[in-house]
């Protein structure tokens, strides 16, 4: 694939998330120049996250994505490291929808299955429907007890969801 179309898509995918963080009612930055290893940085308005943005495509029942970072062209893949982003924002331009999970130890790939598995497997198995930005929104204003998306609570609410998957 062209470089113009993979940087197109990854545009637009910027795009959706903004956009959907945007219409909760948090406030959304972005770095300029393209030098951060961030893409998003999403105000909760108590702390800033840093939002990695992703594009998934789909390959036997999963949403797949790279949890690792390219630097050019023929440049060898680099996995994130702790402290650089927060969480992975990840568009699925098929289904039209935003996932968003915490960053932490993953392989080269992310995967979100979106169907039941063949033989009925429940563990290590991560359900798309789990990491729909739509979810995660309204558990985290529920769980903070706010009646609009930006309060002091927001960000231990953030905390508290990511901490009971892992």
């Amino acid at each position: 694939m062209e470089r113009r179309q993979i940087s197109a898509r990854g545009n637009v995918s910027e795009l959706k998330v903004a956009t959907a963080y945007i219409e909760a009612g948090v406030a959304v930055s972005a770095p300029l120049g393209g030098c951060a290893p961030y893409d998003l940085i999403v105000d909760t308005g108590n702390r800033l996250l840093k939002a990695q943005v992703k594009t998934s495509r789909l390959r036997n029942c999963c949403m797949i994505f790279p949890t690792q970072r390219r630097s050019g062209r023929n440049s060898k893949p680099r996995s994130y490291v702790s402290g650089e982003i927060d969480l992975f924002a990840v568009y699925c331009p098929s289904k039209a929808k935003i996932y968003v999970w915490q960053f932490g130890d993953y392989p080269t790939q992310g995967y979100l299955r979106y169907s039941e598995t063949r033989n009925n497997q429940q563990q290590k198995i991560r359900q798309a429907k789990d990491y729909e930005f739509e979810k995660r929104f309204d558990d985290l204003r529920e769980e903070s007890g706010a009646k609009g998306a930006r309060t002091p609570d927001l960000l231990n609410a953030i905390q508290a969801l990511f901490q009971a998957e892992l």
